[in-house]
């Protein structure tokens, strides 16, 4: 059985007693209303599977009126109705109210346990179905939520690439990548390198480098790297095919769920390394033009 309980809904106190003892010595959890304003209080409080009611109910709304206020509240809920004026146009209209089916009275105990197993059971079906399209379309959401932060990353990134076109320098390109992965990813340190001619490294600031770093030609991918003092550190190099274009070395101080390949880390790598190779063709460039200019000065 169901966790919830049915709802007997009757009129006829010693009809509706009878029917609710009888249930529950059977193992079915029930509950009852004399009447249709009663019944949808109680609903108001709490999901009932199936509600069990007659349709003849004077004095107050039909069976008819509450299984149309039934659907229209929780569709899940399914509606078994019955009454001793039973007909085809009867079962007719309460079907198209939304009842599950139909019992005719005077009805035998075995008949209305029938009708409700299959209520009970279909119930659960809805009720699981339910579950599967809920979890689906917050996994849907989800996944759009996603999307449209990674949008709007890109975005960002975007602005940093086209606002470092035209520098002749690597620290104005550095700074603002540099300051958006600090506060996207969060680590203790984040110390830029930069490739020399004779395949070592060097920093920006001038400062010396970190010893025992390997040489640039031997860095062919990010690598792990012990940062004193930090229980996590990589070193990620920079690169535009085979060109090395510079090295990021990350220390943090606390484990996190970062890595190399994270989708965000490898857009911001990429955009970066985009900046610094549109720095390194400038400046081929701006060379190229000197010595032109330099040999069309030193012309006979």
């Amino acid at each position: 059985m169901m966790p919830d309980p049915i709802l007997l809904v009757d009129d006829e106190a010693d009809l509706r007693a009878n029917l609710k003892e009888a249930l529950t010595l059977d193992g079915y959890q029930v509950e009852d209303a004399p009447d249709a304003v009663t019944a949808l209080a109680l609903m108001r409080t709490r999901h009932y599977p199936v509600v069990l009611t007659d349709l003849n109910m004077p004095g107050g709304p039909s069976g008819f009126e509450l299984i149309e206020a039934v659907k229209a509240n929780d569709p899940l809920t399914l509606c078994v109705v019955f009454t001793g004026f039973a007909s085809l146009e009867t079962a007719i209209q309460a079907v198209k109210y939304g009842a599950y089916d139909f019992v005719q009275k005077p009805f035998k105990l075995a008949e209305i346990e029938a009708v409700l197993d299959r209520a009970l059971d279909h119930a659960a079906v809805l009720r699981q179905l339910t579950g599967y399209q809920n979890d689906l379309e917050e996994r849907v959401m989800a996944r759009v939520r996603e999307l449209n932060r990674f949008h709007q990353e890109v975005l960002k990134l975007n602005d940093l690439l086209v606002a470092s076109q035209g520098e002749l320098t690597e620290g104005p390109i550095l700074e603002p990548f540099l300051a958006h992965l600090r506060v996207r990813f969060g680590p203790a340190h984040c110390l830029p390198l930069l490739p020399t001619p004779g395949d070592g490294w060097k920093r920006p600031d001038f400062e010396p480098p970190p010893a025992a770093l390997p040489p640039p030609s031997a860095l062919a991918g990010p690598v792990e790297w012990a940062w004193p003092g930090c229980h996590e550190g990589y070193l990620i190099p920079l690169r535009s095919g085979v060109l090395v274009l510079g090295a990021l070395c990350l220390g943090f101080q606390e484990r996190n769920a970062f890595l190399p390949d994270d989708p965000d880390f490898v857009l911001w790598r990429r955009q970066l390394e985009a900046a610094l190779h549109g720095l390194r063709r400038t400046r081929d460039q701006v060379g190229a033009e000197r010595s032109r200019t330099l040999g069309a000065t030193h012309l006979p």
